[in-house]
């Protein structure tokens, strides 16, 4: 059953909450009028709908659409975990006004994560459009371009080898023909998946290099032998495979 987004405050917490209100956040306070949009929160409540037939009439009482629509964006717009956002939550007064909690209990990590994931890429691109419409509607925005940010960011990623690099070729280009040959007539096109394969040369060039004997030297060169073949069989159905590709 999907929470109600209209809750009676505690009396016990009401002088709590004057004192509160005073608090500010010069980056929560302007997002805060933007959430109140009742499209945006219809938005969100229309996804928890959508979980079971009878989810809004029946079952354990969810959190409300509101709510969970806010913590999202807290978490966003602070970069934090979800076990961080449960934290920050339960002992901080400015994100529990913020999210409309209050005095009411806070969702655990897991609760969250199940939650958020029901939004999805396609309810956010909507909750994104509904947002841009009221910039425009207010004058807030023009609308009419998108930045993004391109910061770059440090990552975990595997050293470029060259067997890792061709094994990564040929799934791409494998990739790409699939597509290709679903456009075409049934049998215009032969793809052949090597990717069993191509982990099977892979895995025996990586223990082959970790020893220096002769025998290892040539397994390492047969297996790279084996690899250049399968590349040079994908490389032959290739639309750009021609001369001066």
């Amino acid at each position: 059953m999907i929470g109600s987004t209209t809750r009676q405050s505690s009396l016990f917490y009401t002088p709590l909450a004057r004192q509160a209100v005073l608090l500010k956040d010069d980056l929560l306070d302007p997002v805060d009028a933007l959430l109140d949009d009742s499209e945006v929160v219809w938005l969100v409540r229309q996804r928890l709908a959508s979980r079971r037939p009878l989810s809004p009439r029946t079952g354990r009482p969810c959190i409300a659409p509101d709510r969970l629509l806010r913590c999202c964006v807290l978490k966003h717009l602070k970069g934090w975990s979800l076990r961080e956002l449960e934290r920050e939550l339960r002992c901080n007064l400015v994100y529990r006004r913020f999210t409309r909690f209050d005095a009411d209990p806070t969702p655990n990590y897991s609760t969250f994560s199940r939650c958020f994931a029901l939004l999805g890429a396609d309810m956010t691109q909507r909750i994104h459009e509904r947002v841009v419409a009221k910039a425009r509607e207010e004058g807030v925005a023009r609308g009419s371009k998108l930045r993004t940010d391109t910061t770059v960011v440090e990552s975990n990623i595997h050293y470029p080898t060259d067997s890792a690099l061709l094994g990564d070729g040929i799934r791409v280009l494998t990739r790409s023909l699939q597509r290709i040959a679903k456009q075409c007539a049934a049998g215009a096109v032969p793809v052949v998946n090597h990717a069993r394969a191509v982990k099977r040369r892979l895995l025996e060039i990586s223990r082959a290099a970790k020893s220096v004997a002769e025998a290892s030297r040539q397994r390492l060169k047969d297996s790279y032998g084996g690899l250049l073949k399968l590349t040079r069989g994908i490389l032959k159905w290739t639309p750009f495979s021609g001369p001066g590709a």
